[in-house]
């Protein structure tokens, strides 16, 4: 009877693991994703909104370190939030190297709360 069970468990269990893949993490609290600024406050401009999400990236995001010689941002506003795209570089020469580093993105209402602030991929995750 035992064995019997063990038939049905063991393909249970296999496929449960083979369908689990990574769990997104958030970047949370007051730190990475504040929401302090009132409804009413003057709305973001595009350069405002950028050097907002950059004060929300983890300390040393950006480097300069012996990694990262800085980020490129893209922007954009889409369903009423600026959605900031920050992508780390290696400078190599008059080349900006991304290949092997990580991104980010900041999710900003018009005034400039954070909605969401989501980190990429690991070092060599989109390679």
């Amino acid at each position: 009877m035992t064995c019997q069970w063990l038939r049905y468990l063991v393909p249970m269990a296999v496929s449960t693991i083979a369908v689990a893949g990574p769990v997104e993490i958030y970047r949370t609290g007051p730190e990475f994703c504040p929401r302090d600024r009132a409804p009413s406050a003057p709305a973001l401009s595009e350069k405002q909104a950028i050097e907002r999400a950059r004060t929300l990236l983890p300390p040393d995001f950006c480097g300069p370190n012996v990694f990262v010689s800085g980020c490129d941002t893209d922007l954009e506003w889409a369903n009423g939030a600026w959605q900031v795209f920050v992508q780390q570089y290696k400078q190599s020469g008059n080349r900006k190297e991304a290949g092997g580093l990580t991104h980010s993105y900041v999710i900003l209402d018009r005034v400039g709360n954070c909605l969401a602030n989501i980190p990429g991929t690991e070092l060599g995750g989109r390679n």
